[in-house]
């Protein structure tokens, strides 16, 4: 029976989708693309729903935090967009639902030509991947893309797709960006087409033209190069008439050169014979010496090892000396011991007996008020008194407290639970009580420091701050990993204080007294506001880097500077992927010794010394710990469900008890005095007792303390004997002492006597070496002087076979021929006087400049390049004029068309901004006609008469006017409907009413008009008495824990409810 009911009621609600579907049908202006339905489940906050869009203007209405921005993630995610154009998870797996492993999105977009299109995407969250299918069969991310390209979707325009908190990055973007958005969602293709192709024609002009001027500017230089080698050719024959007559002077110079050295060889040679017979005389007299000097050494060697045998007795004697100087060193610290503790022991007695004497005048002065007080038995009969009326009183109001204690019990029961109720959510709530939980679960004594400091903050003049970890706010948590990376665990643990003195106090008071080991640090007396980067942050932007730590985070001034001052939070920027990829050179040339990436820190050194090189080190940057405590939210969700119920709960028990509670009070009121009347008695009773437990107890005390007094004559007489015990073993240790110095002293006379006898032989064998090295030098000598002339005689040799194998080369024979002989005779036999002679004849031909054999070449190779140059350069020439007549066919086609489209933005944008009162215009803004890449789109507004037009900006406009310059813009391009539908999320926060009311009617007259795009707007309210259009929808967004799910509604049965109750 229960499965046919749930088949029924899928059946009905089956029905009715396909019965929302019919309605919304070509007929009633669905275009090609259009979302016809959107299917979510175990999406961000869905279990599941499903979403019926109409063809038009589609207003989504729902709280925050219902789910309404989820829709527009979904249609992203769907149409295979990027995460990173939400703003939200970095991941698409972060998109799954809490606690559900996978989700699902289902879009299907309207085709005028067959079946509808239906993708659908599977996200996990495990490995953050996805799946893809394209109407029914699995497809990948590229198919998927091409398809929404091909009807014209951009989810990447902001023109197009605006979602939440986008508003402010739609005002950021350049001229450049806005006018190639605004080409795509309305213009034709061909429209962006002739635009890319122009950016890439001029391009193409400039690579055109630098190619012409690099030939021209080739050709002129060969021109000029040929012109300076035509005076060179001319010289290089007269300059080869002097090389001629060099050469035959050069042979000849040859041969006299090898006759000349042959004579030098043959007197070389007699020379060393002679000095050969010297050598072998000085060597007959000096081997004797040897024999002498080594006898020596064996004697040396000998007392030599008698000295290091006397030294190592020495040390070893000296040592235990040492050892016993030691021992009375220490003796003399027992003795000293002995005597203090002596003096602490009669110290000690002193304060005990000072103690015990308050102790005693502080009994006889509670003995002597003990004596002044009445005695019980006068304050008995007005004790009885009080009793007899309260029990009177109690009787009158015994029946009224029956009737409404149950419920008065169950009040009290129900408040003290909503208070822990509050106190639990408070605490969930509060970042900064579930960092204090953290801090007391694993640093117990920083948890007790701060309780100590909550309850003791009188105690110091100026602030002292709580840790860091409690003080600081990081404005994204996606950044608290670098807060906790830059910030040792010691700092982000430390107390700061803003006073030296105030810091000397808390440690001394809780580390010293408490025995609580914390950590505290003095904030610099430099105010926050003095620390700005070494490098502006508009200067690094191109590497990715949006802003530094310190603005990422909120926190008392005292804690910014000391965080400033010691880890240079103002210095060390964050930055993205962009970076990531471009790490290389933001070290080469950002100047920056310290960055972060989105995991990784960077840390830059530079070489004080060379060629001052760069090194990096990178340490990937784990996730926050300490800094990124979350609440629960599964229990959250139950205390809210459990406050609602108490709340009804208490409002039923009030209702009762506001009956009761009037005559409850006069009563009371009757009670309330009798009871203080009883409580003075009491006291005055209790007094007695109080002073006599006191007496007691301090006497008590006093005795004990009289038991364990100090015998000091004992003590002293113990202390005497182990005095004289001490006395009498430093006196054997010192006699030892005695001992080992005088054999210490003999060892050393041996010593001195074996010294002075080495030192005799040492000076023997020196004056011996002496001798031997004069003979030994002589000998030296004279066998260097032979070894100098044996190489001169083989160099000798060696050079004159060298010269004359030289001489043969030049000439070409053994011997110079007669023809040759005929040519050297007018020339001199000298070397100095040929030298001259080819000295003067090399002068002559330097004089006409030396001309390399090349040259004629080269100048006849060029002259042919230089014709070749000339050729090309025209035919470039050509194809320039040829390439500039394209461009401008093409700038104008496509100029007319851009300008008649802005045009047409324009009139529309000037129209919706005149009738809010205010001014605005849209233009084609560029500097140079030439340059198509920087050609852009400017917006102008103005929303005070005082004004003048300005441009819009992230900067000048606040974000209300922001908002209402890009809905308008959106409604101008809604005119032109080229694109299947458009997505504005939130755009009319920070309006004011007024012109909130005149834009939401632009919206519903300008998107519920035939041919229309179709149009969502999400907003989390909507103003009273607005005017609808029958062509829009509005989709009510409704969530929490007690909604019932889609697929169980059944609207039949709804409607039907409500007649009845109507009826």
């Amino acid at each position: 029976m229960l499965r046919d009911k749930m088949t029924a009621k899928r059946g009905r609600k089956k029905a009715l989708t396909q019965k929302l579907l019919a309605k919304n049908g070509p007929e009633d202006g669905f275009v090609k693309g259009s979302v016809v339905r959107l299917r979510m489940q175990n999406f961000v906050t869905y279990d599941e729903c499903e979403v019926i869009p109409g063809p038009h203007l589609n207003m989504i209405v729902g709280p925050n935090g219902t789910g309404k921005s989820s829709i527009v993630c979904a249609l992203c995610l769907g149409l295979a967009g990027q995460t990173s154009l939400l703003g939200r998870g970095k991941e698409v797996g972060e998109y799954v639902k809490h606690g559900a492993s996978r989700a699902v999105v289902e879009i299907e977009l309207f085709n005028t030509s067959g079946p509808n299109y239906v993708i659908r995407r599977e996200i996990y969250r495990k490995g953050n991947r996805s799946e893809f299918t394209l109407n029914g069969k699995s497809s990948t991310t590229a198919k998927v893309k091409e398809t929404v390209t091909q009807l014209n979707i951009q989810i990447n325009n902001l023109c197009q797709f605006l979602p939440q908190d986008m508003v402010v990055e739609f005002a950021k973007m350049s001229p450049v960006e806005l006018l190639e958005n605004t080409e795509k969602a309305v213009g034709t293709p061909e429209l962006y087409n002739n635009h890319q192709r122009l950016k890439n024609c001029r391009n193409e002009e400039k690579l055109l033209e630098r190619g012409l001027k690099e030939t021209e500017d080739s050709l002129k230089v060969q021109s000029q190069r040929n012109g300076r080698l035509e005076a060179d050719v001319k010289r290089f024959r007269q300059r080869q008439l002097h090389l001629n007559k060099i050469d035959l002077l050069e042979k000849k110079r040859a041969w006299v050169e090898y006759d000349n050295r042959r004579v030098q060889y043959l007197h070389t040679k007699e020379k060393k014979t002679q000095l050969e017979t010297q050598v072998r005389t000085a060597r007959s007299k000096s081997n004797p010496l040897e024999g002498k000097r080594r006898a020596l050494d064996e004697k040396i060697k000998e007392l030599d090892e008698k000295m290091r045998q006397l030294t190592r007795q020495c040390r070893t004697v000296a040592n235990k000396a040492t050892a016993k100087h030691e021992k009375l060193n220490d003796m003399n610290s027992d003795l000293q011991e002995v005597q203090d503790e002596v003096k602490e022991q009669k110290q000690q007695e002193v304060k005990r007996k000072k103690k015990v004497q308050n102790w005693k005048q502080l009994v006889v002065g509670w003995q002597r008020e003990l004596d002044d007080m009445p005695p019980d038995e006068d304050l008995k009969p007005l004790l009885d008194a009080n009793a007899a009326q309260n029990r009177k009183i109690i009787q009158e109001v015994r029946q009224i407290q029956n009737e409404y204690a149950e419920i008065k019990q169950n009040r009290d029961t129900l408040k003290r639970e909503k208070t822990d109720i509050e106190k639990r959510l408070k605490a969930l709530n509060d970042l900064r009580d579930q960092r204090l939980r953290s801090i007391r679960q694993s640093f117990k004594d920083t948890y007790n420091a701060v309780m100590w400091l909550r309850d003791n903050r009188g105690k110091f003049s100026q602030t002292i701050h709580e840790p860091i970890i409690l003080t600081i706010n990081v404005h994204n948590p996606t950044y608290t990993k670098f807060f906790e990376h830059v910030i040792p665990l010691n700092d982000r643990l430390a107390f700061i204080c803003e006073n030296a003195d105030d810091m000397e106090t808390f440690v001394k008071e809780v580390r010293d007294k408490q025995g609580i080991r914390v950590n505290a640090a003095k904030s610099p007396n430099v105010p926050v506001g003095q620390f700005h980067p070494n490098i502006p942050i508009e200067n690094i932007r191109r590497w990715g880097f949006s802003s530094y730590l310190l603005a990422l985070c909120d926190a008392p001034d005292a804690v910014l500077a000391y965080l400033c001052k010691q880890h240079r939070l103002h210095n060390v920027p964050v930055g993205s992927n962009d970076t990531e990829r471009m790490v290389e050179r933001v070290i080469e040339e950002s100047g920056l010794s310290k960055f972060y990436t989105t995991d990784t820190c960077y840390t830059v050194k530079q070489s004080r010394y060379g060629n001052r090189n760069k090194s990096a080190q990178s340490i990937p940057v784990p996730d926050a710990k300490l800094l990124a405590a979350s609440a629960d939210v599964k229990l959250k969700r139950e205390l809210e469900a459990r406050q609602q119920e108490i709340e009804a709960e208490l409002k039923e028990g009030d209702r009762r008890n506001q009956e009761l509670q009037g005559r409850e009070k006069e009563l009371r009121a009757e009670d309330n005095k009798l009871k203080e009347s009883k409580r003075e008695l009491l006291q005055r009773r209790d007094r007695r007792k109080t002073f006599t437990q006191n007496i007691k107890a301090k006497q008590d005390a006093i005795n004990l303390s009289e038991e364990s007094a100090l015998n000091l004559e004992e003590a002293e007489k113990k202390a005497k004997q182990k005095i004289q015990q001490i006395l009498n073993k430093k006196v054997n240790i010192i006699k030892d002492y005695k001992n080992l110095i005088q054999e210490c002293s003999d060892l050393c006379k041996s010593k001195v006597e074996l010294t002075m006898e080495y030192a005799y032989h040492v000076s023997k064998k020196r004056a011996m070496e002496s001798e031997i090295r004069e003979s030994t030098a002589h000998l030296q000598l004279l066998e260097d002087e032979l070894k100098a002339l044996s190489n001169q005689v083989r160099v000798a040799r060696e050079e004159a076979k060298q010269l004359l194998k030289q001489a043969q080369q030049r000439t070409g024979s053994t011997e110079p021929s007669d023809k040759l002989k005929k040519f050297f005779a007018p020339f001199p036999s000298s070397l100095e006087e040929l030298d001259t002679w080819i000295h003067t004849e090399r002068a002559h031909a330097d004089c006409s400049f030396e001309t390399d054999e090349r040259v004629v070449k080269e100048f006849e190779d060029r002259k042919r390049e230089i014709e070749q140059l000339t050729e090309e350069v025209e035919g470039k020439r050509r194809r320039l004029v040829q390439h500039k007549e394209e461009i401008q066919t093409l700038k104008v086609t496509w100029q007319n068309e851009l300008v008649e489209l802005l045009s047409s933005i324009n009139s529309k944008f000037s129209t919706f901004f005149t009738k809010l009162g205010c001014a605005g215009e849209v233009s084609l803004d560029y500097a140079n006609q030439e340059d198509f890449d920087k050609y852009g789109v400017k917006i102008r507004v103005k929303f005070r008469n005082s004004d003048e037009l300005r441009d819009l900006t992230s900067h000048y406009q606040s974000g209300g006017e922001r908002s209402v310059s890009t809905i308008l813009y959106l409604m101008a391009l809604q005119e032109l409907n080229k694109c299947p539908f458009r997505v504005v999320d939130e755009i009319n926060q920070g309006m004011d009413t007024n012109n909130e009311r005149k834009v939401f009617e632009f919206v519903v007259s300008t998107a519920c008009r035939e041919n229309t795009s179709q149009y969502f707007l999400i907003t989390p309210k909507l103003l009273p008495d607005l005017k609808y259009s029958p062509k829009m929808k509005v989709l009510c967004v409704y969530n929490g824990h007690w909604m019932l799910p889609y697929k169980d509604w059944d609207l039949n049965k709804f409607c039907r409810i409500r007649k009845e109750l109507e009826a």
